[in-house]
Order: structure tokens, then sequence, then C-alpha cells
């Protein structure tokens, strides 16, 4: 029985909190959040010890799950891991490269996992389209949203568009050549809205479109090959493949028509909780049932690729950076 920990108990650690319950061969010790009110009350409803300083819970715990603020990820996910305590810790691990790469360094030098918490990697679909693309030649991918006031503090980059950068790298598996990015201001001081591209060295070029004003809730990706196109669907977990496409004209006397044919397949997916699927994959690796499925070279090298496209929009409505 692996023994766990919970810090931070927003929306997104209620989130794990809720799934604790559903896991095999784990028991929770206690979950612990700045705010002794909101823990009282889930600790009390959950059965578990409540605490206001993580450091507390060291000695009950093997491994914790951190999603407190993003900007207090380094300095907890530091003492847990000096402590000895493996971490899944909600994305984006820090707003620092060089954070990161210690937090990582730490990890490995005392052999305990480290994992960031990036649930669309586990969503049905993109765990399918990993295993049927070859050659990805571009990528184009929309994650809009409407407006939420609580959020207006975060970088539409680190907090929406990172899901979409993490799996196109994975997916191109080829070092970015440069970043474009542009992005505008409308209810907030960072750009709620952004375009950009990224260019790889293998010629693939991927379009990123995130937008926190937008006043329908879409997300979907799709990947064009040479012979094939790939439409993903992240809310539902759908794949839908199309080749063969045709486009016929028909010219009448009034007026020009266009026909467009393709063979359309649909692929089956196995639809699973995206985040039961993380922490499971992340219990497994603490308990030595597998390995982790991305490297830490990859989880580093979208967080590069995030921080230089949010330092991009941060500097003005326009930028561009080689990399």
């Amino acid at each position: 029985m692996l023994n766990v920990g919970l810090i931070g108990l927003g929306k997104m650690g209620k989130y794990h909190l809720n799934l604790y319950s559903d896991i095999r061969d784990v028991k929770l010790m206690g979950i612990c959040d700045a705010n002794a009110e909101v823990v009282n009350e889930l600790a009390s409803k959950v059965g578990v010890n409540g605490y206001t300083n993580y450091k507390e819970m060291f000695p009950y715990v093997d491994a914790i799950t951190i999603a407190a603020p993003t900007r207090f990820h380094y300095e907890i996910a530091k003492e847990c891991l000096l402590a000895g305590k493996h971490l899944l810790v909600e994305k984006p691990i820090t707003t620092n490269y060089d954070q990161a790469k210690e937090l990582f360094d730490i990890a490995l030098s005392k052999n305990l996992v480290l994992h960031i918490g990036h649930v669309e990697r586990f969503n049905g679909a993109v765990q399918e389209i990993r295993k049927i693309t070859e050659n990805p030649r571009f990528v184009e991918s929309k994650r809009v949203a409407q407006f939420n006031p609580n959020f207006k503090a975060d970088s539409i980059v680190l907090d929406l568009m990172i899901h979409d950068i993490d799996i196109i790298l994975n997916l191109v598996n080829s070092p970015v050549k440069s970043i474009q990015a542009m992005g505008s201001k409308v209810y907030t001081e960072l750009a709620d809205f952004a375009s950009v591209n990224i260019a790889f060295e293998n010629n693939t070029v991927a379009n990123l479109f995130v937008s926190r004003m937008s006043q329908i809730k879409e997300r979907y990706m799709t990947v064009c090959e040479q012979d094939a196109l790939y439409k993903l669907d992240f809310t539902t977990q759908d794949i839908n493949i199309y080749r063969q496409g045709q486009t016929q004209q028909t010219i009448s006397d009034k007026e020009l028509r266009y026909k467009n044919e393709f063979i359309q397949e649909r692929l089956f997916v196995y639809k699973e909780n995206p985040l039961k699927s993380e922490i499971m994959h992340f219990i497994n690796c603490v308990t030595g049932k597998t390995k982790r499925t991305v490297t830490v070279e990859h989880d580093l090298a979208s967080l590069n690729v995030a921080l230089k496209t949010d330092e991009l929009l941060r500097n003005g409505t326009f930028g561009s950076i080689d990399l």
C-alpha cells in the first residue's frame, strides 16, 4: 500500500482528491492547503488528516501530489524531494527553466519519480493518435473557451496552450527551430488570445490558437500527413481519419459548384478519465510496475517552448525567436 498526500485544494486539487478513493493500493494519508477552513471541511468529509503546513505530512507519506498555485511549485517541490518524496506536480512545474531542471536533477540524484501533470497526455484520443501518426507535416490546434475571471492572472500559454505544445512536440519528435507568436489583451493585462507558429528542424510546421474570449468551448487538433488527415476532439476523445480527398468543380450557366469527396474512418478510442489514468501511471512508476512514457528531456523541452512563447507575448503583440 502506497501512502500519498495532496498539497493544494483548489479546483485541480479537488479533482485529484475525488479520484483517490477509486485508485487501488493507494491510501490518502493527508491533505494540505493554506486555507485552514477548506482543509478542515474536506478532511472531515473524506476522513483524512488535514494540514496547513505540508512538512507535517512527510513522516506519513511516500508520494505527494502538488496542486498548489504555480508560483509555489518550486519551493514546495524542492522541500518534498529533499525529504525523499515521489512527486506528481501539476503543470507547469515552474515558470523558470533552470528551476525545473534543478528539480529533475534532485529527483534523479535521489532515485525519485517526478512527473509533471500534463493530463491531456492521458486523453484516450491522444494516446491513440501517437500510435497511428508516422510523419506529421502540419499540425493545427485550437483550444478556446469563454472568459473566466478566476483565471485572469494566468498566462494562456502556461495554462492552456502548454497542453498542445507538449502533445505536438511529442508527435513531431524533432527539435524546434523557431517560434512566432501574436496575441492581444482584451479582458486582462496579459494576452487573452494568441496565434503561435512553431517550425521544426524537419520542416514540420505547427499552428496553435488559444483564446479565453470565445463564446463557445472548443478543443481539437488536426494532424496532416502526406496521405491522411487526423482530427482529434479532446472533449469527446474521438478521432476521425480522412483519406483520398478529391474536389470536383461543376460549372453551370449561373454558378460554380464544388463537390468534396473523401473516405472517412472513425477510430475506436478507449475512453477513460484522463486524470485518473495520469495518477495511475504516476503510482505505477513509483511502485515499479511501469516506466515513464515521456522522458525528462521532453518535459523540459515542452516547458522551454512554452516559456519562450509566453515571453514573446508578454513583450508585445508580435514576436519571433530562433532556438
